[in-house]
């Protein structure tokens, strides 16, 4: 039992000077320096930083409706997607993607907006084509020289929406066009990528 004790206690003993080995062989190295008169000696200054963390808001899901019933040409009802920078500087939003998704009881396919005479689609091309696109939807929050333009799922680049200051919320919302030959209750989906980046 005794023997037991005392290798323990060496192992301890080992564990300990083997890290206080390795904590001193990490610390730099001192240099002397020697001479007449005056003398100079070099020192690197090494610096380490760290990235800056990036804390934004969002919604994980919006739903939008199409009711081909009301109004002249139909409505297209979607809540406002609000964003928050939490980020200690300002931040730029991007609509990195929106494309259509399956998952729903139709795909639509995204197409322009001139492409299609809207309340002339028929049924099949109801079912099948939209114009679906997203902006901001005002200049609250948003920093100058935000974008006004609307980011629609046929453009397959990026497009930058604008910077939010520090603890600010900017507001973007959906746009569509779409048929109204609709012929029972469908579901559809669409994907929606959002690109954060320090200004």
């Amino acid at each position: 039992m005794r023997t037991k004790t005392v290798k323990r206690a060496l192992s301890l003993i080992l564990a300990l000077a083997v890290t206080a080995i390795c904590s001193i062989s990490a610390m730099a190295a001192d240099t002397t320096v020697t001479g007449t008169g005056s003398v100079t000696g070099n020192v690197t200054v090494n610096g380490s930083i760290t990235a800056l963390t990036i804390s934004v808001t969002h919604p994980l899901a919006v739903d939008y409706a199409i009711n081909p019933n009301t109004g002249t040409a139909g409505t297209f009802t979607a809540p406002d997607i609000s964003i928050k920078n939490l980020t200690k500087c300002p931040v730029n939003i991007t609509v990195f993607s929106l494309k259509a998704a399956a998952g729903g009881t139709v795909t639509l396919t995204d197409v322009d907006v001139a492409d299609k005479t809207w309340a002339s689609l028929n049924a099949a091309d109801s079912k099948k084509y939209i114009a679906l696109g997203i902006k901001a939807k005002d200049a609250n929050g948003w920093a100058t020289g935000y974008s006004t333009a609307t980011h629609y799922a046929t453009k397959d680049t990026a497009s930058l929406i604008g910077a939010l200051p520090t603890n600010t919320t900017g507001t973007m919302t959906l746009v569509a066009n779409f048929g109204l030959a609709f012929d029972a209750a469908y579901t559809a989906k669409h994907s929606l990528v959002l690109m954060f980046n320090l200004v």
